[in-house]
């Protein structure tokens, strides 16, 4: 027969002995939860912020105007440009950092030198990037640390790499094609589209303002306005070898620079009446994203889940995949030139007077002198929670 423990107290010892071993075993029997009693309460969750995005200065100490910056990890990365333009544009340099911009090294001539300034940049990995120069030069790099001439370069800044030696760039309504890193191009296509104006059939020449690679064989290219009031995007899968019309953009003219994608079926254009377009399907289809797009000829580029686009003080930013974007105004020092997304969690803005500033995500207690606090983008906190 089992007895319980007050009734073999009572048995065995005075009463008063007893009442206080009941006490004890009551108060030992919360603290264990013995079966029967009821566990301590735990204390509430924290759900206060334990980090936060800021953006951080990591300027180049020179009064230069940025023109393009180029970031092929969240550290390491490059940067052009002039000294103050003189008509000239000299005083030209390339810069680069592994150090998220920490330090800076000078890769190519100086802000005080002959060298004739640098327009933009495009890198395919570390030891591989292309930059143009003034004068109609493309300049390459096949180590990341020395430049060399590639070639004569007369159609501006809008070119692109998909292999070492394979690039693209843009010539009025013609694609030119590299097969030997930029030292010599070639007419690849030529874009002419039919559309209809008032029941009327009309066979267009398309005059192409950007083109963006979202794979090595994927690759789109859209159009100034044609008779029709749209624009024409033309599209090739097999790494640029062919193309043809994928579709059209309508009412929209797309422009340099403002024109992206975050995977071979979802991409974004800025068209000229500042509205954002989207596509998810590959270029099949275009719709209207309601969202409040940077002026000028802003970049948009894509980091795993994260875009932006940004140009002066304005930014947008999606955190989705282009889903949903929001804007927002940033107090740089100076308007932003262009930008560059390293990863998702990591960009960097360039500007004005050696202007850069760097985005990560930190402590929600960090402070920094000039720094704006931001929104926090996805990716990888704890590794980037030292200043």
């Amino acid at each position: 027969m089992r007895v319980s423990h007050r009734f073999a107290c009572l048995a065995l010892i005075s009463f008063p002995i007893c009442l206080m071993l009941g006490a004890a075993f009551t108060r030992v029997s919360a603290q264990t939860g013995t079966p029967g009693t009821h566990p301590a309460a735990k204390k509430p969750t924290d759900t206060k912020p334990q980090y936060k995005g800021i953006f951080e200065p990591v300027n180049y100490a020179e009064d230069v105007e940025f023109s393009d910056v180029w970031f092929v990890d969240g550290d390491t990365g490059w940067a052009v440009g002039a000294a103050k333009p003189s008509g000239n544009e000299e005083g030209g340099f390339i810069i680069k950092t592994t150090d998220g911009g920490k330090t800076w090294s000078l890769q190519m001539g100086d802000p005080h030198s002959a060298t004739r300034g640098m327009g933009r940049l495009f890198f395919l990995d570390s030891k591989h990037g292309w930059a143009s120069q003034s004068g109609s030069k493309l300049l390459r790099t096949t180590d990341g640390e020395n430049w060399e001439v590639a070639g004569d370069f007369h159609t501006g800044n809008t070119f692109v790499f998909v292999t070492p030696q394979k690039g693209f760039t843009l010539d009025g309504t013609i694609i030119k094609m590299t097969t030997d890193g930029g030292a010599s191009w070639k007419p690849q296509y030529e874009c002419k589209a039919k559309v209809d104006v008032n029941g009327l059939p009309h066979e267009d020449a398309c005059h192409l303002q950007a083109i963006a690679f979202a794979t090595p064989t994927v690759g789109y290219a859209v159009s100034s306005e044609v008779s029709d009031k749209s624009s024409v995007v033309v599209k090739t899968t097999d790494g640029g070898n062919t193309w043809s019309v994928a579709s059209f953009i309508p009412n929209a003219t797309g422009l340099d620079n403002s024109f992206g994608f975050k995977d071979e079926s979802t991409g974004f254009v800025k068209t000229y009446q500042g509205k954002l377009m989207a596509t998810f399907d590959g270029a099949g289809t275009w719709h209207g994203i309601p969202s409040e797009v940077p002026g000028g000829r802003p970049r948009i580029q894509f980091a795993g889940p994260t875009g932006w686009s940004m140009e002066g003080k304005a930014w947008i930013y999606s955190t989705d995949g282009g889903k949903h974007w929001v804007s927002r105004d940033i107090p740089f020092p100076t308007d932003v030139v262009t930008f560059s997304l390293g990863r998702s969690d990591r960009g960097y803005v360039v500007g004005s007077h050696g202007m850069v500033y760097r985005y990560r995500v930190v402590p929600v207690d960090y402070k920094v002198a000039h720094g704006i606090d931001a929104p926090v983008m996805p990716g990888n906190e704890d590794k980037n929670t030292h200043p």
